[in-house]
């Protein structure tokens, strides 16, 4: 019989922003059967197969200007090439909006993935956010272990 591979992640943002259109989530909730790094924000898969990614946060208005947002992606390394998925939407104005996002798709070994935006600057909430929540966080779960 051949033993079921688990892989799951869950990371989080307690208070900052995005840094150069990086989200940044420098909190670990739990970390199973891949590697997420603190300092690049990235998450490298190790069990291959088709995972759910979700992606939440908090968009706080942006003071004294546009406060339009491109909505988000994920830059996913494979060697030594670079792809983009996109699964998000434009995002116009509005104060404290939740925004969620989910997709499915087939990573492989070594697979590195980091959220971006896809344009503008959400400026994540950091006012009374105080747990682990599913809010500003980003997440994924192997469907096929």
């Amino acid at each position: 019989m051949t033993q079921r591979t688990e892989a799951r992640f869950k990371v989080f943002n307690r208070s900052r922003d995005t840094v150069f259109n990086t989200f940044i989530y420098d909190n670990i909730d739990f970390n199973v059967g891949g590697t997420y790094d603190t300092t690049t924000y990235e998450y490298t898969v190790d069990n291959a197969g088709t995972y759910l990614i979700g992606h939440s946060f908090v968009k706080k208005p942006t003071y004294g200007g546009n406060n339009f947002f491109g909505g988000s992606v994920v830059k996913l390394t494979r060697g030594d090439d670079t792809y983009t998925i996109s699964y998000s939407r434009l995002y116009e104005q509005g104060q404290h909006t939740t925004i969620s996002n989910l997709f499915m798709y087939k990573f492989e070994v070594d697979d590195k993935l980091k959220i971006v935006t896809a344009g503008g600057q959400p400026r994540m909430n950091s006012n009374g956010y105080g747990g682990n929540d599913i809010l500003n966080s980003w997440w994924g779960i192997k469907l096929n272990y």
